[in-house]
């Protein structure tokens, strides 16, 4: 849970090419997509579109391109950088506070907030030539990726783990373009997740392998009476995950006439299953198999992007299913490591990534119709920051909602998308440091996912409808117990003989709402024993599965969703964005819900602008910094990943 993440790959990348080509090929030829005579030929492996100016322009039309590429062709491959464990080194690079002087001259554009959708969106544009100012409200960089020291102990807040990280994959050679190679990624347990089901006698577990075909393998052994469901069931994955990269990378960077010619004509048939947008994770999982412990198993990851299983698209359990097929995979030197890679692309391009920096309001011109800048306040006092595009990491409701005037968040369409979608699911994390090393505790680089039954639907319908005074008296329904220490081969020469567990589970905001308005680590007594009572909960649990532990513990504390409000600015504690329910995934609003925000100068970047976690929100900035610069930004990142493919092959 947290941000494990999940993303897609563009394995059509053909056909995703040519329809973004040639619609940009037509709004240039006619003027902002008004072209005449056009015809569209649509194939299995092709798109063209032409106009009657078209053949005049080719080969010598204008350049559908601004700017230079932000990726270099060929990245050669070195070892991993020594690492800087310096922490004075570290904070003049993640924890650079807020001031007048420090804002760069001339900016081409501002971010608000320095998640991952955010830094990548900076540093792409940075890589471009723009100069990027990166404002984050909270104390240090990265968001999700930024890590806390307490007590000797050091505790990420939201990589748990990443899939997708194999050298080759479109999702490695982007995280290595962002950070110029200098950040390694160590490998999870061949078996990265196990599916625990029940408790005590009644205790089932089940194991999650990587590897091609692994899983769907071992849960034919397991219930070899759903063969035939199972195989189905894979192969569905498959085509949806496999196809829903060019779907959501037509829907969001092609033009909005384009995308609606598409929904109208059916010819996204052609490409997609579009009959599977409409259908949710539990009626697929019904409609496939009888046996209530292989739909669990099958769906146990659905707390990796926070919709329960009758709610959740089906579209986002494939992608994320596929998203893990080969493992997991977590940073060497921790989570923080990525922003403190990442941020030197920003600077050298001369931008800055500065923190403490909460922005009040995006600012507009006299007839507030274009976006200007933003105003940070500081105390008493408010600074204006002027720059011709606002880039916002900040999600969509709180963009719409406290971001924008009203009237202007109503005009762009913005205050609608906020309306008819809502924000995902709160979570809880507790944190707890261990006395001894992982190989003295015999933990593993693996997460567990505990469940108190095999019906996860009432299981979290009964919980999450319970009282805050119900709630402390009952075991959580769900558990996400991850060991950061393990996954970070740097972690015991960082802090010897010490181990961390993390356990992530679901908690409603509504349960700590009174608390709201209260400032930070003062919010008082009856606030402390609540959370430390839900969290003691969680503890006993995991106390069960690893008996060894009990005793062991030397640091624990709760965060909360007023934790997640207040460190990563989320709305209402969530930290997956809006909910990733039916309603996002149909085609009219992964058509609305893109970069474009309908304000001129005004972006989304992030998970809100793809899908959420790690890689769904670098992608989004992808997506993001394609926009503005207007280039296929996904299309050229191909392109290297094959060079670097062919380069290998050379070796």
């Amino acid at each position: 849970m947290g941000e494990c993440t999940c993303s897609f790959q563009l394995v059509n990348i053909d056909i995703f090419h040519a329809i973004i080509r040639a619609v940009q090929l037509v709004e240039v030829v006619g003027d902002g997509g008004v072209a005449t005579d056009l015809s569209v030929r649509v194939g299995r492996s092709s798109v063209t579109l032409e106009t009657a100016e078209q053949k005049s322009l080719a080969p010598h039309g204008r350049r559908l391109r601004s700017g230079n590429s932000p990726f270099v062709r060929v990245f050669p491959p070195s070892p991993p950088p020594q690492l800087v464990t310096a922490h004075g080194e570290r904070d003049r690079v993640l924890k650079q506070s807020f001031s007048v002087d420090k804002i760069p001259d001339s900016l081409d554009a501002i971010v608000i907030g320095s998640g991952i959708g955010g830094l990548t969106a900076a540093s792409l544009l940075s890589k471009a030539g723009k100069k990027v100012l990166v404002l984050e409200q909270h104390d240090q960089a990265g968001g999700c990726c930024h890590t806390f020291i307490d007590k000797g102990y050091e505790f990420d807040t939201g990589i748990h783990y990443i899939g997708e990280m194999a050298e080759g994959t479109s999702t490695r050679v982007l995280a290595d373009q962002l950070t110029e190679g200098r950040l390694d990624w160590t490998k999870l347990e061949d078996t990265f997740d196990t599916v625990v089901l029940g408790s005590g006698d009644h205790k089932r577990e089940f194991p999650v392998p990587s590897g091609k075909g692994a899983w769907e393998k071992s849960l034919c052994e397991r219930f070899p009476g759903e063969e035939k469901g199972i195989r189905k069931y894979f192969e569905l994955v498959r085509e949806v995950a496999q196809s829903a990269g060019v779907l959501l990378g037509v829907m969001k960077l092609a033009p909005r006439w384009f995308t609606k010619l598409l929904v109208w004509s059916g010819l996204l048939k052609r490409w997609f299953p579009v009959e599977v947008l409409g259908m949710s994770l539990q009626e697929v999982l019904d409609s496939h198999f009888s046996d209530p412990d292989l739909k669990a198993v099958l769906a146990y990851a659905f707390g990796d992007y926070g919709t329960a299983p009758k709610e959740a698209s089906f579209l986002m359990h494939a992608i994320l299913t596929r998203h893990f097929m080969y493992g997991g995979y977590y940073p060497r030197g921790g989570a923080s490591e990525i922003a403190f890679q990442i941020i030197p692309t920003i600077e050298r391009a001369g931008g800055r990534v500065l923190v403490r920096a909460p922005v009040r309001e995006i600012l507009l011109n006299d007839t507030r119709d274009q976006v200007v800048g933003v105003q940070v306040k500081k105390g008493h006092n408010v600074f204006d920051i002027l720059a011709p595009v606002v880039i916002s990491d900040a999600g969509l409701t709180n963009t719409a909602r406290t971001l924008l005037p009203e009237e202007v968040g109503k005009g762009c369409g913005l205050v609608a998308m906020a309306d008819k979608l809502r924000p995902g699911m709160a979570l809880m994390t507790v944190f707890v440091g261990l006395d001894g090393s992982a190989e003295e505790l015999g933990l593993k680089a693996s997460n567990v996912w505990a469940f108190s039954d095999s019906d996860l639907q009432t299981q979290l319908d009964t919980y999450m409808s319970l009282t805050s005074d119900e709630a402390v008296k009952l075991a959580p329904p769900l558990l996400f117990i991850s060991f950061p220490s393990t996954k970070d081969p740097t972690f015991a020469e960082r802090f010897p003989g010490k181990s961390t567990c993390e356990i992530v589970t679901v908690s409603p905001h509504r349960w700590y709402k009174e608390w709201e308005k209260e400032r930070v680590l003062h919010r008082g007594e009856d606030y402390q024993s609540l959370k430390l009572a839900i969290g003691r909960q969680a503890w006993c649990q995991v106390l069960e599965m690893f008996p060894h532990l009990e005793g062991r513990e030397e640091y624990f504390d709760v965060g909360t969703s007023l934790s997640n409000q207040y460190y990563l600015g989320s709305y209402s504690g969530e930290v997956y964005g809006i909910d990733h329910d039916l309603e996002r995934f149909t085609l009219e609003t992964m058509a609305k819900l893109r970069p474009q925000t309908g304000l001129p100068g005004l972006y989304l970047t992030g998970q809100d602008a793809m899908t959420c976690g790690f890689s769904g929100a670098m992608h989004g900035g992808v997506f993001c910094a394609s926009a503005i610069l207007r280039r296929n930004l996904v299309s050229e990142l191909a392109g290297v990943r094959m060079e670097l493919r062919d380069l290998k092959k050379k070796m």
